[in-house]
């Protein structure tokens, strides 16, 4: 089963609305991974992001964390199609390294929602 199987999704209980999701885990130890999207038409499933982490330890160990970040990114677009997503990318050895990269869709902007975020 390729890891974006895993990725199971829920319709989104009110696509009216804006507002943030963020989820985090660790597919391997060291390596720290949090999501934070504005969903569209679906949402993400606890129990599919935690089998999708399971399945990012073999994508994890064999990649750095810009090349785990982006395919994160590719995959939550494609099965999720977010408004907006970011994914960062942790760890701490051999020394401190983040990767943050971002997507939106072309027509999506909420500037009072991203004030919030950057307050928090």
């Amino acid at each position: 089963m390729h890891r974006r199987e895993h990725l199971t999704t829920a319709a989104n209980p009110d696509a009216r609305h804006d507002y943030l999701v963020e989820l985090r885990g660790e597919p391997v130890p060291g390596t720290r991974l949090t999501l934070r999207y504005v969903p569209d038409r679906s949402v993400a499933t606890p129990d599919g992001i935690a089998a999708y982490l399971g399945a990012l330890a073999d994508t994890t160990a064999e990649t750095g964390p810009e090349a785990l970040a982006i395919a994160v990114l590719d995959d939550l677009n494609n099965e999720l199609i977010p408004r907006w997503v970011e994914v960062t990318v942790e760890r701490s050895r051999p020394v401190p390294h983040r990767v943050v990269v971002e997507d939106r869709q072309p027509s999506w902007d909420n500037p009072p929602l991203f004030a919030r975020m950057r307050r928090v």
